[in-house]
């Protein structure tokens, strides 16, 4: 799937505007149109993220270690791209706190997942400073 970045600005300026216009005329269809167009410039960024996924799904199956790295990033990304759609929606609601909150639970999630990570590559200096005699 391809996605021209010019049709991908043209499609979010048109449901800017559609949201707008809404807002002026009937308020109630601004939420659920606003939802529908942050919903289709997703699956469009996951369209054009696939090869990003693809390469770091190959070197998952590389080696252990990077597997597991790669496999971390992955879910690194995930949560950063869902969390960051999440909070600018509920900024547009006008649930600033929340989405703050939001953030910083995400961030949280993000440095949890990257602790095993963290403690293999230490692991691996303690390792290396042993041989030299260090």
């Amino acid at each position: 799937m391809r996605f021209d970045t010019y049709k991908l600005c043209g499609a979010a300026i048109l449901c800017a505007v559609a949201v707008f216009l809404l807002r002026q005329i009937k308020k109630e269809f601004e939420v659920p149109l606003m939802i529908a167009g942050s919903l289709l410039l997703t699956v469009a960024a996951f369209g054009i993220g696939k090869p990003i996924f693809e390469y770091i799904s190959d070197l998952m199956s590389a080696s252990p270690v990077i597997g597991e790295a790669a496999g971390v990033l992955m879910r690194v990304i995930g949560i950063a791209v869902i969390t960051r759609i999440s909070a600018d929606m509920c900024r547009e609601m006008g649930a600033a706190n929340v989405a703050a909150s939001l953030e910083t639970v995400a961030k949280f999630e993000i440095i949890l997942l990257s602790l095993p990570l963290v403690s293999t590559v230490l692991e691996s200096v303690k390792a290396l400073f042993s041989e030299a005699g260090l």
